[in-house]
Parts: C-alpha cells; structure tokens; sequence
C-alpha cells in the first residue's frame, strides 16, 4: 500500500454498484505508512455528493431524499 504525508488531505471515493460516485469526503491524514492509513473526517469537511442528495440534505424533504435514494440505486 502507498503511504501519505501526516496532515495531508486526501478524498476517499464512496462508488456505487453501477460505478458512480455516491460521495467523496476530503479527509486529514493522521498516520500513512505502507500498512495503514488512518485518516479523520472533520466537522466541516467539504463532501462532494451528487445533486439530488445534496438538495435532499439541504432541504430536509424526505421525497427528495426518497427520489435521491432511488435515483443512486438504480445508477442515473
């Protein structure tokens, strides 16, 4: 395994089966050697999602978020 820098930030790509980003969360490396990689997700992190689940976070809208969750599933 590669290591990374203490203090680095790196993102971690969360994929869906049909190969889509589902998120991508900046995270602060703590310890990168060749056999770990522990990281931290802060408070306040910037977190790419697609468009449908972030309108269903901001807004609060459980249809919104029923339609984003549907939409992920079935990969559009």
């Amino acid at each position: 395994m590669r290591s990374f820098e203490t203090g680095r930030t790196v993102a971690r790509r969360d994929v869906h089966r049909p190969g889509r980003l589902r998120s991508e969360p900046a995270l602060r490396v703590l310890t990168g050697t060749g056999e770990a990689l522990v990281t931290v997700y802060a408070a306040g992190a910037q977190v790419r999602r697609p468009a449908l689940y972030a309108k269903a976070r901001t807004e609060g809208d459980r249809s919104v978020r029923t339609e984003a969750f549907d939409a992920t599933v079935s990969g559009r």
